[in-house]
């Protein structure tokens, strides 16, 4: 369904302005649907022994579940669409400046990283614009967000990088209204609200025919008799088309709609928003998470990242170990009250396996509406962290979660072990999964060792 359509017969033009206001999206036929990405990048590491289950092996609703010590437990009730990896490494050794702003310039570039803190960068392009570019029509940018305080952080976005050289970081978008608006066509190119925003509501509430909008109008041009038969049968062409369009929209359905959105919350954010530092991080990373979800159902993206932290974060939790400490989470992470030092206060790792539940508690949140809109068929959705664990910083093991399974293309249901490798062959694997074929990219994306994917990580 593009942004404008008209229909035009015997010099009669007839505009649908409904459609004016919508985001430009199309249909998928039935036989080539799409693959949708969403990486998802968080912050200040994990407890690595309270996250992921002891032993590798096959993951089960009951089995994940029972496992109440592991932060992941939470994810349960999708366990038969998750991949749980361990063993994949940064390129880096180790981090040379700040770790926090060069693990961030890694994770989905897989090269190292060159500066540090506020002014560090990525060496190479990232895995969401190379697919991008491959994927969305006229290879349109990915959606960038970000879930944290970006405006006044000491190190904001650092996940996302342009191609054609090193160092050109991508903004993203911190207030979900922005791609809510559209979504549900309520901004037009003028950025205000247009005569489409309520047309536009009225097609994604009521699902109605493009056709149901101007019958009147297609039967009176019907009747002229200025029209040959040559113009009424372009006329019914044009008619029966939109009606093909909308059955070849049923693999889309009722998924592409407003349905399942905190709207309330959305509309709240119109007029900008203060970030605090309180918590308020987890429920913007859940309304990114909603909106994605929707993108990607209405085919409005095929590719998007979320920045779920600042590089030091600074979000004071309000766990139940932390009501004593009242630290802000980069000194959790590191286990004293120091942006600069370690430390080993038994109080604040407690603290810290608390968080990652919150967190898991909010992949969770987005596994459940992806599986509302029927996307873990045709998406890959996956977590990671800027840095293994909090006190060492290290590049080394750091936790990755796939859910989905990438059109069949990725196992499910498995929790295994890497070996050992960069990530540049955890990004061959999936950018092979979201473009379908052989590229430059599926064998020798990033830097590190060895070429394809993951052994083990293919269905």
């Amino acid at each position: 369904m593009n942004r404008r359509a008209f229909l035009r017969a015997g010099g009669v033009a007839i505009a649908l302005p409904f459609l004016e206001g919508l985001p430009s999206r199309s249909a998928w036929a039935a036989d080539n649907v799409p693959v949708f990405s969403l990486y998802i990048v968080a912050a200040c590491g994990v407890v690595g022994k309270k996250f992921f289950p002891d032993q590798t092996g096959p993951l089960t609703t009951a089995g994940l579940g029972a496992m109440t010590d592991k932060a992941t437990h939470v994810l349960a009730p999708h366990a038969a669409n998750l991949l749980f990896i361990r063993g994949i490494n940064f390129p880096m050794n180790g981090p040379t400046n700040c770790g926090h702003a060069q693990g961030l310039c890694q994770a989905l570039t897989a090269r190292p990283a060159q500066g540090g803190g506020k002014t560090a960068s990525a060496t190479g392009v990232s895995a969401d614009v190379v697919i991008a570019e491959l994927v969305n029509e006229g290879g349109a940018e990915p959606l960038t967000l970000y879930a944290g305080n970006r405006r006044n952080g000491y190190i904001a976005e650092r996940i996302s990088f342009k191609a054609g050289g090193a160092g050109q970081v991508r903004s993203a978008d911190d207030n979900p209204y922005a791609l809510y608006a559209k979504l549900v066509g309520l901004a037009d190119s003028g950025g205000g609200s247009g005569n489409g925003a309520q047309l536009a509501e009225e097609l994604l509430r009521s699902r109605k025919s493009a056709n149901d909008f101007v019958r009147e109008e297609l039967n009176s041009l019907m009747r002229m008799s200025a029209l040959s038969s040559a113009d009424k049968q372009r006329l019914q062409q044009h008619f029966d088309s939109i009606r093909d369009t909308e059955v070849t929209m049923g693999e889309m359905g009722t998924t592409c709609s407003k349905a399942g959105l905190a709207t309330s919350e959305l509309e709240a954010l119109k007029s900008g928003f203060a970030f605090k530092m309180d918590g308020m991080i987890e429920d913007v990373a859940k309304l990114h998470l909603e909106l994605v979800a929707m993108a990607f159902a209405c085919n409005f993206n095929r590719v998007a990242t979320l920045q779920h932290g600042d590089g030091t974060d600074g979000t004071k939790y309000a766990v139940p170990s932390n009501a004593g400490l009242g630290w802000p989470f980069h000194h959790i992470s590191h286990r004293v009250q120091s942006d600069a030092a370690t430390g080993n206060n038994p109080t604040a790792e407690q603290a810290h396996a608390e968080i990652d539940v919150v967190r898991m508690q909010t992949l969770l949140h987005g596994l459940d509406h992806f599986k509302a809109r029927d996307l873990f068929d045709k998406s890959i959705l996956m977590w990671t962290n800027h840095v293994s664990d909090g006190p060492s910083h290290s590049f080394r093991n750091v936790p990755t979660i796939i859910a989905g399974n990438g059109g069949g293309y990725l196992k499910q249901g498995q929790y295994i072990d890497a070996g050992n490798v960069t990530n540049n062959r955890l990004f061959n694997g999936l950018i092979a999964a979201a473009v379908r074929d052989k590229t430059e990219w599926t064998e020798n994306f990033g830097e590190g060792q060895g070429s394809g994917p993951i052994d083990g990580m293919l269905a």
